[in-house]
């Protein structure tokens, strides 16, 4: 026995991860306490700290010095191969050390981010009413987004006939994300997290070309928020990274959970993005239901709102093209491997709870 598990024991971290793969799924409440509640917070919480001290980019450095890092890794394994007098068993011992290191990140990913996919869905944790709702009450739902960016962007130092700008740094505007998120953990215990740094990557102009406006790295609990997109969809990009960091993987639940940190933070700002984002979803659903209520749904939005939302539709065509393409057919085939048969198109279903949310005040 000793002598298989000195052998093999490299596997033994993929062959826990391969087991939370395929069994949480059907242990939903045992993944709920014991992975999401349990594990995840008792590894997130001093790693996300940590990483958080530090202001730049972990990921985003990790990313640029990967290919010289592999590239040193291949040169010294052939100088080692020509040196050895054992080229097998050099070659072996490389082998095991890749086979190890890959184990060991499949069984990191699952209990930081992957298990969670396997949870409680958030309606259940916060007792929201996703039925079925009308065409009227979405209607409904849209006129109080609308009204609620418009009064919002009216705080906001910029003129309405201008592009919404950022009147602080981006550091100081990515450190506000917690704000919202302080007091709906005051109801919902369960998405506290240590995590109090948002990180905005240099290279976001290139980044851009992806299509990806954040990215939330397990390894290492971070955040990461493509800063060249429009000022004003930051925040909201924030807050949906902020969520993942809480233990939350769906992508429509960070997108609820993005809309309703920022309309509960101090700063206009945040309560302007989330409101435009969930306004965003919302009446893109309601114009395929119903295209005469949707205009009249357009009639509160003011012309500031409509400016932003032309420089984003300009910032996405600006860099539209093959890359861009291939990255979101990779996101899309990630998400469904998670067990979300709709792939990306689950960031859609954020019109569920949003509607959910103002029934439950008692609004539609």
């Amino acid at each position: 026995m000793k002598k298989f598990l000195k052998r093999f024991w490299v596997f033994i971290p993929l062959i826990l991860a391969a087991a939370m793969f395929f069994l949480l799924p059907y242990f939903p409440g045992f993944t709920e306490y014991v992975c999401s509640r349990g594990l995840f917070k008792i590894v997130t919480y001093p790693l996300g700290f940590i990483t958080s001290l530090i202001p730049i980019s972990l990921t985003e450095l990790a990313v640029v010095l990967a290919l010289p890092v592999l590239i040193f890794v291949i040169v010294l394994l052939i100088v080692k191969l020509r040196k050895s007098k054992a080229r097998k068993k050099t070659l072996l011992g490389a082998g095991k050390i890749f086979c190890g290191t890959l184990s060991i990140a499949c069984l990191i990913y699952m209990i930081c981010h992957g298990a969670n996919f396997y949870r409680y869905p958030l309606e259940k944790n916060m007792d929201l009413d996703t039925s079925q709702k009308d065409v009227d009450q979405l209607y409904a739902v849209c006129v109080e987004l609308a009204k609620g960016a418009a009064a919002a962007r009216a705080e906001l130092e910029t003129p309405d006939d201008e592009l919404y700008k950022f009147s602080e740094s981006i550091y100081t505007e990515l450190m506000r994300t917690s704000s919202g998120y302080d007091k709906i953990t005051e109801e919902y215990g369960f998405l506290k997290t240590s995590i109090f740094r948002q990180k905005p990557v240099m290279l976001s102009g290139a980044w851009s070309y992806t299509g990806i406006v954040g990215m939330y790295f397990p390894f290492f609990a971070e955040c990461n928020i493509n800063t060249a997109q429009p000022d004003y969809a930051i925040p909201f990009t924030a807050a949906h990274e902020s969520a993942h960091s809480r233990g939350i993987a769906f992508e429509n639940e960070c997108n609820f959970l993005a809309f309703l940190s920022c309309i509960n933070s101090e700063y206009p700002e945040f309560r302007y993005s989330g409101y435009m984002e969930a306004y965003k979803f919302c009446a893109n659903e309601l114009l395929a239901a119903d295209p005469d209520l949707w205009g009249k749904a357009q009639q509160y939005c003011t012309n500031g709102m409509r400016l932003d939302f032309l420089g984003m539709n300009e910032y996405i065509d600006d860099h539209k093209g093959e890359i861009s393409e291939v990255s979101g057919e990779v996101n899309d085939t990630f998400i469904t491997i998670q067990g979300v048969p709709e792939g990306s198109l689950s960031y859609n279903r954020m019109t569920e709870l949003v509607l959910a949310y103002y029934q439950k005040l008692g609004i539609i």
